[in-house]
């Protein structure tokens, strides 16, 4: 897909761009039950490697980055009937900032794609909040028409975002010098990966199934629903 154009949030704030999701071209065919196992076997040998590396991201920024997911996904219109309430994952965050210490501006690793979504944002000089980083993904929504219609350049960031059965993430945020983005070298520039399980951006799928909040959880989850997720 082509990506969107960076954007300038205000003057003196960073400028951020966006790089089409990684899930964006999969298909329904792939056996999905057989890469989630595969993808949880790669997270692991992930977090083994990881397990003594100083975190790159803070705890206030988890809550943030979780808490944006959640909102967006409980407030998706048409509503779902099925949406999940979606939890942060070590091992997905340890993939992710094992991948954004490459500084590079392109989705991978390519052996984890199969497995895993993954959306990635870049800024150059100053934020004030991480999750400024992503609401371009969010804004995505203005373009995407239910089920599966997209009038803009790319939806699957916000798609990703908002897809039901997609209940874990974990994200990571690297400084990087000298990066190459979109043909330019940014001297300082900052870079957010986001990855998420199970997979979305299933090629002529829904993203979820409308009606009323909660009423298709399935019978084993005890009927909750708290935000119009369960």
């Amino acid at each position: 897909g082509v990506p969107l154009p960076s954007t300038r949030k205000r003057a003196g704030i960073a400028a951020v761009a966006v790089l089409s999701s990684s899930t964006e071209l999969l298909n329904v065919s792939i056996a999905r039950a057989e890469t989630q196992s595969e993808f949880r076997m790669l997270t692991d040998a992930v977090n083994l490697s990881h397990s003594r590396r100083k975190r790159a991201i803070s705890s206030k920024e988890i809550n943030a980055l979780l808490g944006f997911h959640n909102r967006v996904r409980s407030q998706v219109f048409p509503p779902a009937a099925n949406m999940e309430y979606m939890l942060w994952d070590e091992g997905l965050a340890n993939s992710a900032d094992s991948w954004a210490s490459q500084c590079v501006w392109d989705h991978g690793p390519s052996q984890a794609m199969k497995y895993m979504g993954q959306n990635l944002s870049v800024t150059s000089g100053r934020f004030q909040a991480i999750t400024d980083l992503i609401r371009s993904w969010y804004d995505e929504r203005h373009y995407f028409s239910y089920p599966n219609r997209c009038s803009g350049s790319v939806c699957s960031h916000y798609t990703q975002m908002v897809w039901a059965s997609t209940n874990r993430v974990g994200c990571a945020v690297r400084k990087c010098s000298n990066m190459y983005v979109f043909g330019s070298t940014w001297r300082e520039a900052t870079l957010l990966v986001c990855n998420y399980a199970i997979k979305g951006n299933w090629v002529g799928e829904a993203p979820y199934r409308i009606g009323k909040p909660c009423s298709r959880c399935p019978s084993s989850y005890g009927g909750s629903c708290w935000r119009n997720q369960y």
